[in-house]
């Protein structure tokens, strides 16, 4: 077998395999073999038509053809190993170039490459705010309002109060009315609602019932941005119909002790205060961690080489995909509806919105791991058995509690759950370590130690060595020179 290869920019590389006739003739008589048991030859039982009878009757062409394909299977991995290749994924087999002798050409993925430059030196400090009172506050003022009551009023609608309605949305450019964007929706607004930061369909739309009695109904245009967050309403000039179905005050009950003792968990008004400041620090230090590996990943990939074969790509785009998908299912919505609000079609859509994403999000991954193989990020023993000891008492709860299949658990459902586990910590130690060494954490402890160990040294104690010193001379005993 002789074997050429040339690399290609997409990080595939093309090898050219060439074998010799009289290897290839064995092939053609196990095709032929193959196709005489699945070919009804006339005068011959099944798998029993000699070679030259196969040929005449099904050509030379078929059973070449099915010689390549059980030569490709028996020897791909043979010429991966002659060519030195370790491939990142499936190659394909791009030309037969010849028959005689037996010439393939294939495109091999090539595994990624990841450089990531200077990458200690890089630092982004990392400071997340603290919990301020007024969000503390603002907090418990949506708790206030969740558990309030609604009295029915026969006066017009106020600051506070809540309306019930069911709206109508026209789009203005097409005067057909059954074509309307949704019909009698229905809808609870707060009149003036100061915690509400995304009012829909617009901020500032309750203010536009004001004054509103039951049963009344009234007609409201607006224009939505071309990039409004709502696809339904995005870019439209649109013509809101409005029936006003009820108003009723909303009573708050106090923020007190009682209050917070009616929720089953607190025994004090300052035990839930506490509580929805934990709540709320721990919330906002996960949105400030996001944010900080986002931007701490941009910047090491500002300096970082990455390469990769297309096929790690187009996986990505699939996993995208499906997500999106199952975020519209979710919100009664397939995906082909979806395209028809955006205005566009599949093709446009993945390379301008989905592929960008999938390069940003497979660039990042390859660079988290690279880090980590650097870094030397293990999972060592003692963390293996603990986390086959959690895995193992978890499947117990969850077979106590009959959550699993006849409240029994595989070993391969035990072994997944494990798995995942140890993938969580492995990731959760190699952010850990990222930041830390962005953030100067370890030049800190670095420092300190080296301080520790001076300091260490110096407090040992000096071994004590006999001191030798001249002998002391008498210089009125000491004899002279005569």
């Amino acid at each position: 077998m002789k074997i050429e290869t040339t690399p290609h920019e997409d990080h595939q590389v093309k090898i050219i395999a060439e074998f010799e006739p009289d290897f290839f003739e064995s092939y053609k008589k196990r095709a032929a073999r193959k196709i005489a048991n699945k070919t009804k030859i006339s005068g011959f039982r099944p798998g029993k038509a000699p070679y030259e009878m196969v040929v005449r009757y099904v050509g030379e062409g078929a059973v070449s053809e099915e010689a390549i394909e059980i030569l490709i299977d028996d020897q791909y991995a043979e010429i991966l190993k002659e060519a030195s290749i370790n491939p990142s994924g499936p190659g394909s087999l791009n030309e037969i170039i010849s028959l005689d002798p037996p010439k393939l050409s294939f495109i091999v993925p090539l595994p990624p490459e990841v450089d990531l430059g200077d990458y200690k030196n890089i630092r982004l400090p990392y400071t997340p705010d603290a919990v301020t009172e007024a969000e503390i506050e603002e907090f418990l003022k949506r708790m206030q309002r969740n558990y309030a009551s609604a009295e029915p009023t026969n006066e017009l609608s106020k600051i506070g109060d809540l309306v019930y309605i069911q709206i109508t949305a026209n789009d203005q450019a097409d005067s057909n009315v059954e074509n309307a964007i949704f019909t009698d929706r229905p809808l609870q607004v707060i009149l003036g609602d100061e915690l509400n930061k995304k009012e829909w369909p617009y901020q500032g739309f309750s203010n536009e019932l004001l004054g509103s009695a039951e049963g009344s109904e009234k007609e409201i245009e607006y224009e939505f941005p071309d990039d409004y967050e709502d696809i339904e309403l995005r870019g439209k000039k649109v013509t809101f119909k409005i029936k006003v179905q009820s108003v009723k005050n909303l009573v708050l009950p106090a923020l007190d002790d009682e209050f917070a003792k009616s929720l089953g968990q607190f025994d004090s008004y300052v035990d839930l205060e506490s509580s929805v400041k934990e709540q709320l620090e721990t919330n906002k230090n996960q949105e400030y961690e996001d944010q900080y590996y986002t931007d701490l990943l941009a910047k090491i990939a500002e300096q970082a080489t990455v390469k990769y074969p297309n096929f790690m790509v187009n996986e990505e785009i699939e996993h995208i995909l499906s997500s999106v998908k199952t975020d519209l299912s979710r919100q009664n919505l397939d995906f082909d509806t979806y395209l028809k609000v955006l205005n566009t079609d599949k093709e446009k859509y993945i390379e301008e919105n989905v592929k960008p994403a999938a390069e940003k999000r497979l660039r990042n991954s390859l660079i988290i791991d690279k880090f980590a193989q650097l870094e030397k990020i293990q999972i060592g023993k003692d963390d293996l058995d603990n986390i086959m000891n959690e895995t193992s008492l978890m499947m117990s709860e969850m077979k106590s509690e009959g959550k699993g299949k006849k409240g029994k658990f595989s070993k391969q459902q035990m072994d997944s759950a494990a798995y995942n586990a140890v993938t969580r910590l492995y990731n959760e130690r190699t952010l850990e370590r990222l930041k830390d060494q962005a953030s100067g954490k370890l030049d800190v402890e670095s420092a300190e130690k080296e301080i520790v160990e001076k300091t260490e040294k110096s407090e040992k104690p000096k071994s004590r060595k006999k001191k030798v010193t001249s002998p002391k001379i008498d210089e009125e005993s000491a004899p002279t020179k005569e």
